[in-house]
């Protein structure tokens, strides 16, 4: 549960993403549709937990990091992985003002940051956790694009009676381009607009390899796995 209510803000982009958790920037909208779209991250909690720490005149001050990531213990990749205390963050030094803001203008207090940041580590570390800073250029690259487009279809749940063929047809025929992929079930323009999305929703579920560090396209490679 949030420990510090989000409310509407004059200066900020503010909302909720689809399962409802709160968001105060365009950039932690962003960061969660990454984490809804990785398949190893069990839950995330925006701002669920309240870090205190000491300023220079030695007052107590408090602190929220913006997101808590679980992952899954169940899966092989993640299974060792401990929770993550995030903090989302513009790609900024200390004298730099962030371009999405509004007036009047905010400066990052990067002396601030550091002894807030050196709380939040110790605050996790006392609950197995670990904390991390998560910047922008982390988070908008092409495989966020790609997560974006592609989260429809890994949460629409519903497979296609043309997924089966389409991945024995990556079996018999090898590697394809994701146009010439959708072609094989498909022989008109029609058709392909029902093929498509089920292209995607492999892609997206991960049971076919592609690189995602790319943009999508139409000359996309896609290849089979062998537990697809």
């Amino acid at each position: 549960m949030p420990t510090r209510r989000i409310t509407r803000s004059p200066v900020k982009v503010t909302g909720s993403a689809p399962d409802g958790q709160a968001f105060e920037s365009t950039l932690e909208e962003d960061f969660f549709v990454l984490l809804r779209f990785n398949q190893l991250v069990k839950s995330f909690e925006a701002q669920s937990e309240t870090v205190e720490w000491l300023d220079n005149a030695q007052k107590i001050r408090k602190y929220t990091p913006d997101v808590l990531v679980h992952y899954h213990q169940e899966f092989a990749e993640s299974a060792n992985w401990p929770s993550v205390l995030c903090e989302v963050k513009p790609d900024l030094n200390e004298a730099s003002e962030s371009p999405r803001r509004r007036m009047p203008p905010r400066k990052e207090n990067e002396e601030e940051n550091q002894v807030k940041w050196a709380a939040a580590t110790r605050y996790a570390a006392k609950r197995g956790w670990e904390f991390k800073v998560v910047r922008e250029s982390d988070i908008r690259t092409p495989f966020f694009m790609n997560a974006r487009f592609l989260l429809r279809h890994l949460e629409r749940g519903v497979e296609s009676r043309y997924e089966s063929d389409l991945l024995e047809a990556l079996v018999t025929k090898g590697p394809l381009t994701l146009a010439a992929w959708a072609g094989t079930q498909a022989n008109s323009v029609e058709e392909r607009a029902r093929v498509f999305p089920a292209c995607y929703r492999l892609i997206a579920t991960l049971r076919v390899e592609v690189d995602l560090s790319k943009l999508l396209t139409l000359e996309t490679q896609v290849k089979a796995i062998s537990n697809a």
